[in-house]
């Protein structure tokens, strides 16, 4: 792209979970006449027009998770990495294949990589893209991307109720209190329940926090442990090996192979051709209203 462009990446996976369970907390699953399972894909099309409208973007791409957990790159790394997963429920399983028919219909690009997370995709994006000069934005649900935040690549944090924490290097520092390289460091020590990464046993968030704003970073830390007292080092220098793996699996992989033409994510679309996939979904005037 010659000119600066504005572009959203959004975390597939992270909005369709979102939208799942968000329409179905009440028990009852939106279906077709046909009996086609829909409240994640319609709510999934509703988050994306309402970013989308927010947001303003000339440009707009989804990163997916492609692999099962046994094929990833981390689990390679870490056998028990997200191990405690459990399958999706069976009426979110149709939906995945059928939201890429939705976002292919508003020709927005679904990008993913074999082995590799929706995060890593979205890293790689961002940073290739910030990197010619375009302001990125990243709507996600996962704070790892914290991470990614630069002078060019801001990330929105969805919450409940539609609403969002919006996250710049600034804002970052001042809601957190810590850098986006800080970001991997702190979960390298805390690790990481819900990813089973193990991090340093004993040591929770508070501590990691306080102990990487004190030394600024993992590797200071490591090379001032006469600074801490004699339980925390102790702690540390047991975990040494496992803290710094806990920091690889933490880390966002920028440099995925993906083969991605920006010019394909340009926002326009054939409204003809959205309204017949909403047509075939039964979705209803709400969302066809949004359609221009």
């Amino acid at each position: 792209m010659n000119n600066p462009q504005k572009i959203l990446l959004i975390d597939g996976m992270s909005f369709l979970f979102r939208a799942f369970y968000a329409s179905a907390w009440t028990g009852g699953y939106r279906q077709t006449s046909q009996g086609v399972y829909t409240n994640a894909v319609h709510g999934f099309t509703k988050m994306m027009l309402d970013y989308i409208d927010l947001i303003q973007p000339t440009h707009v791409a989804v990163g997916w998770d492609v692999a099962a957990r046994e094929t990833l790159i981390r689990s390679q790394w870490y056998d028990g990495y997200k191990s405690n997963r459990n399958a999706p429920p069976d009426e979110l399983i149709p939906q995945f294949d059928l939201v890429k028919e939705v976002t292919d219909a508003f020709s927005v690009p679904n990008i993913g990589c074999p082995g590799y997370e929706g995060d890593d995709v979205l890293g790689t994006l961002s940073t290739m893209l910030a990197a010619d000069g375009n302001e990125v934005v990243i709507a996600t649900g996962d704070y790892d991307s914290l991470q990614l935040v630069s002078e060019k690549v801001s990330v929105k944090i969805l919450k409940n109720g539609g609403k969002h924490e919006h996250y710049t290097p600034a804002s970052l520092l001042h809601l957190r209190g810590i850098t986006p390289e800080q970001v991997v460091d702190v979960k390298a020590l805390m690790g990481d329940a819900s990813d089973c990464i193990p991090g340093c046993p004993g040591i929770g968030e508070k501590t990691a926090h306080k102990l990487i704003t004190e030394h600024q970073s993992l590797d200071n830390l490591y090379s001032r442990l006469e600074a801490c007292t004699p339980k925390m080092r102790a702690k540390l220098e047991e975990n040494r090996d496992q803290v710094y793996l806990s920091q690889k699996l933490a880390t966002i992989i920028c440099d995925v192979p993906i083969t991605f033409e920006p010019e394909q994510a340009k926002w326009e679309y054939e409204s003809t051709r959205v309204r017949e996939k909403f047509d075939e979904l039964e979705f209803g005037r709400s969302l066809l209203s949004r359609i221009n």
